[in-house]
């Protein structure tokens, strides 16, 4: 069984792969509890679903839009057992991806790793991820410093890095732009500038 917070079509809003459609698994559930979260009603709660339940839903929205990709995302979604859920995916031959705070690791057939560190876990990846991981957001909270992004470079050599706002707000935006700009003046290689294009254009 896996407890699920909801099921939606949108557009990927965020990293590498911004402004393609994509089918959304929000999974409930997440410890972590970060201050700056936009989706704290999926911590706790949902509805306990079987995987094949789940898939219904997604079969009937590729049926609509059969361009979409998978992203499974929470809450923390590793800390459910995802993987009969993925395999059913994956014998449907979806392209899908999850996001995902990087503490936790399970050996799964994804397409696409999304990392997102965390503050509240000393921005800390499980060295398991390490090969497998194709984009990092950072939140670019009054947390993170130019410490931390060399750190997480370092550790993730070859990955694009981007930073993101903390909310939708101007004085946000200049202070994730002062981190991008200090990245650059130090030579921290591929850091982009990153957006939530869901905010921008007010969707889910």
């Amino acid at each position: 069984m896996i407890r699920l917070n909801e099921i939606f079509w949108s557009a990927q809003g965020e990293g590498v792969n911004s402004g393609k459609p994509a089918i959304f698994i929000r999974l409930s559930g997440c410890s972590i509890h970060c201050e700056f979260c936009d989706q704290k009603d999926a911590w706790q709660g949902g509805e306990l679903l079987k995987p094949s339940a789940i898939i219904k839903t997604v079969d009937e929205l590729i049926r609509r839009y059969p361009a979409s990709m998978v992203v499974i995302t929470g809450g923390e979604p590793m800390e459910q057992d995802i993987f009969p859920l993925v395999d059913l995916l994956r014998k449907r031959s979806l392209f899908t991806a999850i996001e995902t705070s990087g503490g936790l690791f399970q050996d799964l057939p994804l397409e696409w790793w999304t990392v997102a560190p965390k503050p509240n876990l000393d921005y800390e990846v499980h060295p398991s991820l390490a090969e497998r991981i194709d984009e990092v957001k950072l939140v670019a909270s009054f947390h993170l410093d130019i410490k931390a992004v060399k750190e997480i470079r370092r550790k993730l050599p070859s990955v694009p890095i981007f930073l993101q706002p903390q909310f939708f707000d101007p004085a946000k935006f200049q202070h994730t732009f002062k981190l991008f700009e200090e990245c650059q003046q130090q030579e921290v290689p591929d850091i982009r500038l990153g957006l939530q294009l869901h905010t921008v254009y007010r969707i889910q």
